[in-house]
């Protein structure tokens, strides 16, 4: 299961969404790591994810490489402005308007050598995914277990919904639709993990026996979190795709 972290936080980045969803607003706190190794939870990866009204917030203790001399500690959706904020630097981002979108893609492609992008077949969720029949209690909240089959022998995942979160990702729908289903390899469909009427509280890859994988949300408040994570600061500097190329070819002089 190659590089399912980097695939688990990517897809929080470009996900798919539906519409007419009453909008979570709250903070989610995930921890990502690999039961199975030695060090266990001590390799651990956190995932701050905050939702407002119109933005959400994404951000991770592991920078995500976006292309060759970029990398993001954490992403902002302003759907009311109809942007993405990558967050390169305490205090610099790359701004990229929904419009521009396809051209950093190709931007991406075109430095990282990548000439064929292409459109993957249907998935089959009629043979792949079930439905267990099994719910518990996570962080409050009534949630079912879906499992889906892996390619091999022994491998499979199980992923644990809940429908007491909601979230209208908005802006992110044509971005994933447009962009992502042909940049990113992800072995689970992102309808199972993300979708207008659940989400995600527990993702566990199981391989021969083992959970080689967990992706486990730890904390959830509705109440009294910190909106301010979804406003820039005043001292932002934000960069353009031109300020970005002109610095990309600066640094390979």
């Amino acid at each position: 299961m190659k590089a399912i972290l980097t695939a688990f936080i990517l897809s929080f980045s470009f996900l798919f969404s539906g519409t007419g969803v009453t909008q979570y607003q709250g903070e989610i706190n995930f921890m990502i790591y690999n039961p199975a190794s030695e060090t266990g939870a001590g390799e651990a990866a956190t995932m701050n994810l905050v939702f407002t009204r119109n933005r959400i917030f994404i951000d991770s203790n592991i920078s995500m490489n976006v292309m060759a001399g970029l990398s993001a500690r954490g992403v902002l959706v302003r759907n009311d402005l109809q942007d993405f904020i990558l967050i390169t630097d305490e205090n610099e981002g790359l701004k990229v308007a929904k419009s521009e979108l396809e051209n950093l893609v190709a931007i991406m492609n075109r430095i990282q050598g990548r000439t064929d992008t292409y459109q993957r077949a249907a998935f089959d969720w009629e043979n792949k995914v079930s439905e267990t029949g099994r719910s518990q209690v996570l962080l409050g909240k009534t949630s079912y277990e879906f499992t889906l089959k892996g390619d091999e022998e022994g491998e499979y995942i199980t992923v644990w919904l809940t429908d007491q979160i909601k979230v209208n990702w908005g802006l992110l729908l044509d971005a994933w639709y447009s962009t992502g289903t042909t940049q990113f390899d992800h072995e689970i469909p992102i309808e199972m993990v993300m979708n207008s009427n659940s989400f995600p509280l527990l993702v566990e890859a199981h391989k021969n026996g083992e959970i080689v994988f967990r992706a486990q949300a730890i904390s959830e408040n509705s109440r009294n979190f910190n909106r301010s994570k979804t406003e820039l600061s005043s001292g932002m500097k934000l960069l353009g795709l031109t300020d970005l190329m002109m610095n990309f070819f600066r640094q390979q002089r």
